[in-house]
């Protein structure tokens, strides 16, 4: 049977706790420390050497928030006091990160690429190796984004769960 799971299911902090029966897992996020881009092969190495361990989840999106920050700083020139513009700075960025580009749509939602990782070993470690990227996934997936929008905000209520309570 194979075993799937969500970003935090085996995101780093918990991959480096288990042994080799976490390898072929798979697992979707939109960051893994095996990421090959120029910025997240700076950023990986060396939270590794400092820590110990590699960056998962949790670090990744501390630095991605920071990236998407900064760029919009540099944008507005210091200025950030001036919130319209920087709100306008950040939405607008198109910010390179650890994870790949990030940006926003006109509900302020992130946009970013996706990955689909699988529990492999390297250098005698297990990692989230990337077997397949989905490009720029908004919030509607592959949604039509006007039909989606039709539908009310989800809630305990929405979608309707008939059957669980009898």
């Amino acid at each position: 049977m194979a075993v799937i799971g969500g970003m935090t299911a085996l995101d780093e902090s918990v991959l480096r706790n288990l042994g080799d029966e976490a390898l072929g897992i798979l697992t979707t996020s939109w960051y893994s420390a095996e990421l090959d881009n120029p910025l997240n092969k700076v950023f990986a190495p060396a939270f590794r050497k400092q820590f110990k361990y590699d960056p998962g989840y949790y670090a990744g999106s501390t630095y991605v928030a920071g990236a998407v920050l900064e760029a919009a700083v540099k944008t507005t020139e210091g200025n950030v006091e001036d919130k319209k513009a920087l709100m306008a700075a950040i939405r607008g960025s198109g910010a390179q990160t650890i994870r790949g580009v990030v940006k926003f749509d006109e509900f302020g939602n992130a946009i970013g690429d996706v990955y689909i990782r699988k529990v492999t070993k390297a250098d005698g470690r297990l990692v989230n190796a990337v077997v397949k990227t989905y490009p720029d996934v908004t919030q509607f997936w592959t949604y039509n984004k006007a039909e989606f929008l039709k539908n009310p905000v989800y809630s305990r209520d929405y979608p309707p769960a008939k059957n669980l309570e009898q």
